[in-house]
């Protein structure tokens, strides 16, 4: 199967959710609450970054996206657009508003909450790093600046518009919300092959799992006689035991300035 092919299956259709944002008062669970809701609501075909891909808006770097008043954002999110995004109403005003409470944060616009370029991190960086590419294994799934693993998101600029207690709560608890496009799924084939990945697609009649190597396996329903649907992803949960509060200070402190513009990671 081409790459070609691969990447028309594991693409969303359009999912813009955006409304107004949220009035700062300084609470510390604001943009927590937002960065589930938005995992929950947009990063399955957005990414966690709000960057989309080749066929999905970017919601993070978009001038018509950016530039929209809030009333129009509103708007848009409620009713849906002729343009394919479907309404969104119905997830209540209470999710909208956190949801765009963090794509502002994402956009750079929530002057607020979100973290400047030199923030200060209490963590020691270099131990962060070591425990990244080794003892924690992150580099293993996820990418910085080229290098790593590529079947989870980058994590390149992860760090740069996130505050520091919700990237350890996304370490610690990676699957609350779980993000639809990292599902894992086990299958066993007629043949009595047994494959578990990724699920990137799936309708009525196949598909497709990616596996940790990154190859992908395109599968017919028919040719299969079980599917289970895990409630996890493949992000270990485990490491709020296995990782003292240290080791977690370090690993959040060297995603935080990894991402900054301009570092590179060595």
């Amino acid at each position: 199967m081409s790459g070609h092919r691969v990447a028309r299956f594991i693409f969303c259709t359009m999912f813009v959710v955006v409304s107004t944002p949220w009035k700062a008062h300084g609470q510390r669970n604001d943009h927590i609450e937002g960065f589930r809701r938005f995992m929950e609501y947009c990063a399955g075909c957005h990414g966690d970054d709000g960057k989309g891909g080749s066929k999905v808006v970017s919601l993070a770097t978009t001038l018509s996206v950016m530039t929209r008043s809030d009333a129009e954002l509103t708007r848009i999110v409620h009713d849906g657009t002729t343009e394919g995004m479907p309404p969104f109403g119905q997830i209540g005003d209470a999710n909208i508003t956190a949801v765009v409470h963090y794509l502002r944060i994402i956009e750079g616009k929530s002057a607020a909450t979100s973290i400047p370029a030199e923030a200060p991190v209490t963590g020691d960086v270099n131990a962060g790093r070591m425990l990244y590419l080794g003892k924690a294994q992150c580099s293993t799934c996820h990418m910085i600046r080229g290098r790593g693993g590529f079947i989870a998101s980058d994590l390149t600029s992860y760090g740069r518009s996130r505050p520091a207690d919700a990237i350890l709560q996304a370490i610690t608890t990676p699957d609350t919300p779980l993000v639809p496009s990292s599902r894992v799924v086990s299958v066993m084939t007629r043949t009595g092959l047994k494959l578990t990945g990724v699920l990137r697609y799936e309708d009525n009649f196949s598909l497709a799992l990616q596996m940790k190597d990154g190859r992908y396996h395109l599968l017919t329903r028919s040719d299969l006689t079980d599917v289970h649907y895990t409630d996890h992803s493949l992000m270990p949960r485990d490491y709020g035991t296995r990782l003292t509060s240290k080791d977690l200070n370090d690993l959040v402190s060297f995603l935080i300035v990894a991402s900054r513009s301009g570092r590179r990671d060595r």
